[in-house]
């Protein structure tokens, strides 16, 4: 009987192991499906969003909802994938759009140009910081995307 501590103690060390090793695959999957859930904010990922949002000032102008719609949803997409350093203007600007266009949705059809006219004018002491976060936005998309926002052309002229 004297290999009877021996194998205990390899039960015991196997035991203790296999334990570890669960609660370290327990750790990492539990991190890892937190971070899934989570958009990656990244250069690409705000470039991707924002060329399907340029020319919104044109649908804005126009009110078509065939566009307006998708490069509101975009707009409104990219602001949990931007970087830092311009999280807040996309925050903003998207905020500010989205509100707008809930109240021009609400509207009849013939007066929508009506109701866009009236908000705007309730939010004219927004306006000054609507239109430098657009400008900071439309500045960073030229110089990180290549994106020319405010052109009906998909790129800046070198």
């Amino acid at each position: 009987m004297p290999d009877a501590p021996d194998t205990n103690s390899r039960r015991r060390l196997i035991m203790v192991v296999a334990v570890g090793v669960l609660l370290i695959a327990a750790v990492v999957g539990g991190t890892l499906l937190k971070q899934s859930g989570e958009p990656v904010r990244s250069v690409a990922a705000l470039c991707a969003q924002l060329d399907q949002a340029k020319n919104l000032d044109n649908a804005l102008t126009s009110l078509d909802p065939t566009t307006l719609a998708p490069q509101v949803h975009a707009l409104k997409a990219s602001a949990p994938v931007s970087p830092k350093e311009i999280e807040t203007q996309v925050s903003t600007l998207s905020e500010f759009v989205g509100s707008l266009l809930q109240e021009v949705d609400a509207a009849a059809p013939a007066d929508r140009r009506k109701v866009l006219a009236d908000s705007l004018a309730r939010r004219e002491a927004e306006i000054d910081g609507i239109t430098a976060a657009g400008q900071a936005v439309q500045d960073w998309a030229a110089q990180n995307c290549n994106l020319d926002l405010g052109d009906s052309s998909s790129s800046v002229t070198p």
